[in-house]
């Protein structure tokens, strides 16, 4: 075998060819910053996923020892110069928790609309409150295009982890509820394979 044949790849290379693959799946377009973005926050929760880290994360806390509303207090009690990263730590376990375990909204104590809110209001705060003179300012349009386009963003990162897992047999009425609090293009697609028009329901079946 030839030496210079190398037969590993960068934790960037494997998900840039994952997040190349779900684009085609999908059929959605990124802009090139948001899509650097998203290959680099995959990097940085491929080992422990701790919440904390630079780039998208805050202390050495498991990834679900944090809830989220807490996030939300301490991003809002911050100091003004600590506000922008701990928002956009809020944005990005949001968004990784609705990418990668959306299993969890299959139970009615997690509601993927209330993540979904709270991961755009985290993108959205941090690039709003970043001054201008500090050099993450670059960020802001990229994380202003990630709360815009959370959901279509969320639906990519779920594509990911089923390629990773493979796809088990579709429980219909979870993936139609969760469409109807996400507006998922993913899960509509999903629910149109299964031969079902997705149509939103005007009101809520008592529980």
């Amino acid at each position: 075998m030839d030496p210079a044949i190398r037969l590993t790849a960068t934790p960037q290379e494997f998900f840039q060819e994952r997040v190349n693959c779900a684009k085609a799946t999908l059929k959605v377009d990124l802009p090139n910053d948001v899509e650097f973005y998203i290959v680099n926050l995959l990097c940085s929760f491929i080992a422990a996923p701790a919440i904390g880290k630079e780039g998208g994360t805050g202390s050495d806390s498991t990834f679900f020892a944090t809830p989220l509303a807490f996030m939300l207090r301490d991003a809002s009690e911050a100091a003004p110069q600590d506000k922008p990263s701990k928002y956009r730590a809020l944005g990005d376990t949001s968004l990784y928790i609705t990418g990668f375990f959306q299993d969890y909204f299959n139970r009615k104590t997690f509601d993927i609309e209330y993540y979904i809110n709270l991961g755009r209001t985290g993108y959205d705060q941090a690039a709003r409150l970043m001054p201008p003179n500090r050099p993450e300012s670059a960020n802001r349009d990229t994380l202003s295009a990630l709360a815009i386009d959370f959901v279509k963003v969320m639906d990519l990162l779920s594509e990911v982890s089923e390629q990773g897992r493979g796809r088990g047999a579709v429980d219909i009425l979870n993936v139609y509820d969760r469409w109807t609090r996400s507006q998922s293009e993913r899960l509509r697609k999903i629910l149109a394979d299964q031969g079902i028009d997705a149509v939103e329901v005007p009101y809520k079946i008592a529980q």
